[in-house]
């Protein structure tokens, strides 16, 4: 018999929490609890539980439930699923993937994903087992799952476009619109569905529990099924309108007003604008996340008595925790001086990191890069790796990565910088030592651009 997918799976956090958990999900039927990171009060508690008693979940110790995903997780859990399923182990001894190891425990579960053709490398030779999964590739391999394990997924729902669909990477397209259709995942409530964002552990949980309990039911009479072929649903998104992001060009400067739900995250730079602003309310009721020598680097670090990390209302916590407390809607975000001499990519990727912490804890944000800004020519801490050229390899990066990822770009850096590219020395309050930053002029600028650069569809 095959089996029907019926009911609706969020991966979305803030889905997840609204939706309650079933009594099949939350019973504890004597099961002693292995995990120390796991309590009662967790709202993944009951997912966790069941699929742990199901021998899905296995270990002990930390379950790390606020953690990414992994490929290599995702891919074990859906093994587990398919092995409690009644399904077989691969008949492959090995894999073309070069970087997961043979001596795996969870070597079995890539044999099976990729004979069965669940899962796809990110090359001819790799798989990228600790790399984090994103939306997009969790609908490619849930898809892919359903036809390989003869489930059907029921139509529940019309395909409809997210806000960002047009963000989703062509081969997870149809398999996107797919799960959208069959319930199996859900947007935020502002409409987004952030293909390129990631997934926590427990998410995944409550993911796999409800895929459980669909599989063990009966099919509902008169289902109509979705269609798992590859690029099914491609077709629908030549209709699609594609979602305002990237550069935002010069309009007409919005009232302060546009502000009191903006939160600015920054180093020592923004830090002269949170001074600057407190003293005029040039940005009205923004409120400010700053902290000297901030990273987006050290900002994923542990908050302690040492750590660098910026304070609310008096406390020190972390950027996405300081994010919730505002409750801001608008997040604007100036960092990268700090640790783009570690390399542009490593940069970049570490702020795509911070944001979509962010974005875990408050999915409803909408995020606003800004440009870093260039150093004054008298720079000494000037070096080949931290210059104006990798400066501004790192906001063309940026740039695209937010053309990519539906987030906006504000080109501040073109409002402070000199015909020759350097910080204009007018604005700058420590030439000839570090030369980045900003004098109070310089800030009434930076204001002025922020005014008439807010994004339409945010006004």
């Amino acid at each position: 018999m095959k089996k029907f997918v019926t009911r609706a799976v969020a991966f979305c956090l803030a889905i997840l929490l609204i939706l309650p958990v079933s009594a099949k999900e939350n019973g504890n039927n004597g099961w002693k609890n292995p995990y120390n990171d796991v309590p009662e009060t967790l709202w993944s508690y009951g997912y966790i539980s069941r699929l742990s008693q199901a021998e899905i979940l296995t270990g002990s110790g930390a379950f790390r439930p606020t953690d990414n995903e992994t490929r290599l997780e995702f891919v074990a859990g859906l093994y587990a699923m398919h092995c409690a399923l009644g399904g077989k182990a691969a008949t492959l001894k090995s894999v073309p993937f070069t970087d997961v190891s043979k001596d795996s425990e969870d070597y079995p579960a890539v044999l099976w994903g990729y004979e069965s053709g669940v899962i796809k490398g990110v090359s001819g030779t790799a798989f990228d087992p600790s790399g984090t999964i994103t939306r997009e590739s969790a609908c490619a391999m849930l898809v892919r799952f359903a036809r390989a394990d003869g489930i059907t997924l029921a139509t529940v729902a019309d395909a409809e476009q997210f806000v960002d669909s047009l963000n989703v990477s062509q081969y997870a397209r149809s398999a996107v619109t797919a799960c959208q259709m069959s319930g199996l995942v859900n947007g935020y409530n502002n409409g987004y569905f952030r293909p390129k964002g990631f997934i926590s552990r427990q998410e995944c949980a409550a993911v796999l529990c409800r895929l459980l309990d669909a599989a063990q039911s009966e099919p509902a009479e008169g289902t109509i099924s979705v269609n798992l072929a590859d690029g099914a649903y491609d077709s629908l998104y030549h209709s699609y309108e594609a979602v305002p992001c990237g550069l935002v060009e010069k309009s007409e400067a919005v009232d302060l007003s546009y502000f009191d739900d903006a939160v600015f995250i920054g180093d020592s730079v923004s830090l002269m604008l949170q001074y600057y602003c407190a003293a005029t309310k040039a940005l009205g009721n923004a409120k400010f996340l700053c902290a000297g020598s901030l990273s987006a680097t050290n900002a994923l670090w542990a908050v302690s008595d040492q750590s660098v990390h910026p304070s609310y209302q008096g406390k020190k916590m972390l950027v996405e925790d300081g994010v919730a407390a505002t409750g801001a809607k608008k997040v604007y975000i100036m960092l990268g001086v700090n640790n783009i001499s570690y390399g542009v990519d490593y940069a970049a990727n570490d702020m795509v990191t911070l944001i979509d912490r962010i974005l875990a804890k408050s999915p409803r944000v909408s995020i606003i890069i800004e440009s870093t800004t260039p150093m004054a020519s008298s720079s000494t801490i000037v070096t080949d790796k931290l210059n104006n050229d990798k400066i501004q390899q790192y906001n063309d990066k940026m740039k695209s990565i937010c053309e990519e990822r539906g987030w906006f770009f504000v080109n501040v850096a073109e409002a402070v910088r000199d015909e020759n590219g350097y910080l204009n020395s007018a604005y700058c309050s420590d030439n000839n030592s570090m030369g980045i930053h900003f004098t109070n002029d310089a800030c009434k600028v930076w204001v002025e651009y922020l005014k008439t650069h807010a994004p339409e569809s945010l006004k």
